[in-house]
């Protein structure tokens, strides 16, 4: 064996960075492998909403996840940029759930209810008038919205990087590979095969994003999980920012940055590895934002972005251990909430691989779920 290692984690995303560093800060000696850069994928693109109160599977079986998730959130992020001097801009952005019909307003409710079960959120509902006198350049037909406090914001990248050097600065290694396969002995990992190398470890933690499903060879049964596109706007909008987050009834959003742009989103493609920014998805976004803020049209387009989210079949995570592996765990497939739920998804495994065991009730995202 070339290397030795307590835990090896394959993929180098907000997920594994913070994996690792909750391993790092439990006193094991971690080594990430990363076959192109940390950060430059899902997590170093994304657009950082941090909410665990909105999205597909809440209210529903995300909800417990995403709410713990989010309270780690809360004590990760000052701590590792106290540890590193890294400025990710973890900031509350209150946010408006838009409503234009009497059915989208009874969706929008229902972010009212999730918040008064949260602790840490205050809300309210706003009539037409009131969501116009906040922001005047919504759309004219506005019915109201769910106000909300207590959401957050924050640069994704700058986390991801940020979570790296803390792990690094406790001891783990992040180097560059790509990974071949896996070794076992009775049963239970013992090493990653890279090109040219093994290296020897007794665990493995998987954390590849959209390319998870590379693992099913390995691991000898179904990993379902595959790229979604998400493409992003980055505009430079005349006058104010928006004083908050808007988010439409379809899901899409206009979202204030501190270095003055305003993002809007997103998309959903299933269209594989292609992760080039297209025109057709940034007409698609402009038609879409235009129905709540018609001004973004006037806006100038300072960058296009695109990235791959990993998704599974049925929507859902895939966290927790391997069946038929001993030491081996899987964490991937948040979709649209990697960077919310990644919190969560890093203190299962960490829990797992120290413990053997987490409070958190994870059997609905086992990878078993997919059969073998």
């Amino acid at each position: 064996m070339g290397n030795t290692s307590d835990v090896v984690i394959i993929g180098g995303g907000i997920v594994g960075c913070a994996t690792a560093y909750l391993l790092a800060k439990a006193g094991l000696k971690p080594t990430l492998i990363e076959k192109g850069s940390v950060g430059n994928c899902a997590s170093g693109f994304s657009a950082g909403l941090l909410n665990p109160l909105h999205g597909s599977g809440i209210p529903g079986p995300l909800e417990e996840l995403a709410r713990r998730s989010f309270q780690l959130h809360t004590g990760l992020a000052p701590e590792v940029k106290d540890l590193t001097g890294i400025d990710h801009q973890f900031r509350p952005v209150p946010s408006i759930y838009l409503s234009f019909d009497d059915d989208q307003s009874n969706r929008a409710r229902d972010v009212l209810d999730l918040a008064e079960r949260a602790e840490g959120f205050e809300s309210r509902w706003l009539d037409g008038p009131e969501v116009l006198s906040m922001e005047p350049r919504i759309a004219p037909g506005v019915a109201g919205g769910a106000y909300v406090e207590g959401t957050v914001q924050v640069d994704s990248y700058q986390y991801t990087q940020a979570l790296l050097q803390a792990a690094r600065d406790r001891g783990a290694v992040m180097r560059q590979g790509t990974v071949r396969g896996l070794r076992a002995s009775n049963g239970r990992v013992s090493a990653v095969a890279l090109e040219g190398e093994d290296v020897s470890c007794g665990s493995v933690v998987l954390s590849m994003g959209p390319w998870s499903g590379e693992a099913a060879d390995w691991l000898g049964r179904p990993v379902p999980v595959w790229p979604l596109k998400g493409q992003i706007l980055r505009l430079k909008l005349p006058g104010s920012q928006p004083p908050c987050l808007f988010t439409g009834p379809g899901g899409e959003y206009v979202s204030p940055k501190p270095d003055g742009t305003t993002w809007i989103g997103t998309t959903e493609e299933r269209v594989g590895f292609d992760d080039r920014p297209t025109t057709e998805a940034r007409e698609a976004i402009m038609k879409d934002v235009m129905e709540l803020m018609p001004a973004v049209h006037q806006g100038d387009l300072v960058l296009q972005t695109a990235c791959l989210r990993p998704a599974s079949d049925d929507g859902m995570p895939v966290l927790g251990s391997v069946p038929g592996w001993e030491g081996v765990y899987m964490a991937t497939g948040a979709e649209r909430k990697g960077i919310l739920l990644s919190a969560a998804m890093a203190r299962v495994t960490a829990d797992l691989v120290c413990q053997g065991r987490t409070d958190l009730d994870i059997d609905r995202f086992s990878l078993e779920r997919f059969g073998g």
